[in-house]
């Protein structure tokens, strides 16, 4: 009887939470632990996405990590070269730029691997008006999975004026991998 109350819970927050988004930002509702014996009910964002031409989402890894997973066609999470993923978070802190909060980012990338090489990008321009992506690309010597990445920062909003951050990250254990995608992985910015 208790699963079932909490699952009703999480149906409701998913549906109060979903109700008032705009499309393009997707807000979901899962039970993630528990404290003093009570489960707690977090939240997650996907964006509405169109994968880029020879692209699609690979739904296992997205509904395992919680994070949209783009693969090659015939590919997988396990076995693509190169594969894009997206993470959306809420921007609670409004008075945050969008510069201020890559430069977190990047900040906490350069604390978990010191010996990581980041460099600023031109920004990408987006064709729906929106500003644009911020971008940088990423070596990684010691994360073999990781060795290679471009990372993008965009800003949007849904209809209840909640602004959400997108990191858009193309990543590769090798720069041909990367260089092979990239093209694809712009068309993606541009369009979102």
């Amino acid at each position: 009887m208790r699963r079932f109350y909490l699952m009703t819970i999480a149906v409701a927050v998913l549906s109060i939470c979903a109700g008032g988004a705009r499309a393009e930002v997707k807000k979901f509702a899962y039970l993630c632990g528990s404290q003093q014996g009570t489960q707690q009910i977090c939240a997650y964002y996907q964006i509405v996405l169109t994968p880029p031409d020879g692209w699609v989402v690979d739904e296992a890894a997205t509904k395992q990590n919680r994070v949209q997973m783009l693969v090659p066609k015939g590919k997988n999470f396990a076995t693509a070269p190169a594969l894009i993923y997206v993470q959306v978070f809420y921007h609670r802190d409004k008075q945050q730029t969008l510069a201020d909060f890559a430069k977190a980012s990047n900040d906490r990338w350069l604390a978990n691997v010191p010996n990581a090489k980041i460099t600023p990008l031109p920004a990408v321009e987006r064709v729906n008006g929106k500003a644009g992506f911020l971008r940088f690309a990423f070596e990684n010597p010691s994360r073999a999975q990781q060795a290679y990445e471009f990372g993008a920062f965009g800003i949007d909003n849904d209809t209840d004026g909640n602004e959400f951050v997108l990191d858009a990250v193309l990543t590769g254990a090798t720069k041909a991998a990367l260089d092979r995608a990239e093209n694809d992985y712009i068309a993606l910015l541009k369009a979102h």
